[in-house]
């Protein structure tokens, strides 16, 4: 009987409760114009016990170091409702080749922030898994094309300072 080689096993997931500091460097608000058409899928438990996903753009996402970010989000959206009855989200990116699972808490930190009046969670990171194939790399996420890019832009950078005044 020949022997055979045993399938491949795909790897584990690397976990860890940091952000990688290259990912911390992209969500420093600093390099909007790079990532106009980013964005990430946020997940957060709805009041019947089902995943509800929003996407969050560059312009709504803070890293204030490693563990805590800061979002802004719509007051009257249900990513808001449900984070203020329950805290808990997920949220999903590509980067570096890999799909990063980010599980955290959060909690409001403030209300009618902007002229469109947002709402501002803090976001303190719990767990970081990096799910990676050995036969492939993941390339991107969702994205998206901004109609008026410069507008939005200028929107972006009012939040990011916003954000950074709670940071």
């Amino acid at each position: 009987m020949p022997h055979k080689e045993p399938a491949p096993r795909p790897l584990q997931p690397a976990s860890s409760t940091r952000l990688p500091a290259a990912l911390v460097r992209e969500l420093d608000g600093d390099h909007l114009e790079a990532r106009l058409a980013d964005a990430l899928r946020l997940s957060t438990v709805s009041e019947d016990g089902w995943p509800h996903g929003a996407q969050l753009s560059a312009g709504e996402i803070l890293a204030v170091n490693a563990t805590t970010l800061l979002v802004a989000l719509w007051p009257q959206s249900s990513t808001t409702a449900n984070l203020v009855r329950d805290g808990r989200l997920t949220l999903s990116l590509v980067h570096d080749g890999a799909l990063l699972e980010i599980r955290a808490r959060s909690h409001a930190v403030a209300q009618r922030q902007t002229a469109l009046e947002l709402s501002v969670f803090r976001v303190e990171i719990e767990s970081v898994t990096e799910h990676r194939a050995k036969y492939a790399e993941v390339l991107s996420g969702v994205t998206f094309r901004l109609y008026e890019p410069e507008q939005v832009l200028t929107r972006w950078r009012e939040q990011i300072a916003m954000l950074r005044a709670f940071a």
